[in-house]
């Protein structure tokens, strides 16, 4: 069922910043801008403020991993991205053509990336990645830059070559129940496991502001068509368990079309993954939002069609 994220939503006090960062300097495209006045929106994406109005950013020739921002001028800021030691939302992944000229863009936008790149075999093989990590402050989120490789990632980088950054590849919660994060993107969402393993060592500790020995183990979800964003469950490793209090707001909200709705409410029903909205009709759709107990926060939506 899960196929995966059509959308990353972000909501924030103030979207100003974040539309001219993915816009201006990332290459999204607005696509549509829109009121939100329906009181169900906010119960949908579990928001402690309303929200107010909605800008929906795409990469034309993508399929799936385009973000929309969610203006909630009641919502508090967020803490500063850090160490992996919050349930919750922590990173989002993209992919870079250019990576030193679209760095250098961005950081003549205003905005600070943590460390220097950094480079490391990804874990089980001898592939090289080169990786940076840009705050995002006004969601409180990491977004892990990338250098794309042809053939060996998929993005819209493949399908237009002006562009020279992806889509959203990935979205990243943190959870301090792994292993049942795990068995629910699996079981529930029937999502796809196609990675699993650790992602430590020097590089790594640099990168994030880790001490020696900690680290993250993930696991990466995927549908059958491979559509981006992936969505990844992580959890600390050594002595940097998540111990830090959960954010009250969901930074980062999944939002997944899907085939059979009425059947991940079903596999939802008693809350034992975590409270939900019930299926709602909303702009004439149906949809359904889970808080989950894994740190990921979800929209389901019937998709087109169905």
């Amino acid at each position: 069922m899960f196929d995966g994220i059509d959308a990353v939503i972000l909501p924030a006090h103030d979207i100003t910043a974040l539309r001219t960062l993915y816009v201006e300097l990332f290459g999204f495209t607005e696509i549509a801008e829109t009121d939100v006045s329906d009181p169900a929106w906010q119960r949908l994406w579990h928001l402690p403020a309303a929200a107010t109005r909605s800008v929906l950013l795409g990469k034309p020739a993508s399929d799936g991993g385009w973000i929309r921002l969610v203006e909630a001028p009641g919502l508090p800021a967020p803490a500063p991205a850090g160490r992996p030691d919050r349930v919750g939302a922590y990173a989002l992944d993209f992919y870079l053509r250019d990576p030193a000229g679209v760095e250098a863009r961005i950081e003549a936008g205003g905005w600070t990336f943590r460390s220097p790149a950094v480079h490391y075999a990804l874990p089980g093989t001898d592939i090289p990645v080169r990786e940076r990590m840009l705050d995002q402050p006004v969601s409180g989120l990491l977004h892990a830059m990338v250098q794309y490789r042809g053939r060996g990632t998929r993005c819209v980088i493949d399908q237009d070559p002006g562009v020279d950054a992806s889509e959203v590849v990935a979205a990243m919660f943190v959870t301090d129940r792994f292993e049942e994060a795990v068995t629910f993107a699996t079981d529930v969402l029937g999502g796809h496991l196609y990675f699993r393993g650790r992602f430590d060592g020097p590089a790594v500790e640099r990168m994030l502001h880790l001490s020696p020995g900690e680290g993250l183990a993930a696991a990466l979800f995927r549908g059958p068509a491979s559509r981006n964003a992936r969505l990844e469950f992580a959890k600390a490793i050594g002595s940097g368990a998540a111990t830090a209090p959960p954010d009250p707001v969901p930074r980062v909200i999944a939002s997944c079309a899907v085939d059979d709705l009425a059947a991940i409410a079903g596999r939802l029903a008693g809350g034992r993954h975590g409270p939900t909205t019930g299926i709602v009709t909303i702009e004439g759709v149906r949809r359904l939002g889970l808080a989950s107990m894994y740190g990921a926060t979800f929209e389901f939506h019937e998709r087109a069609g169905t």
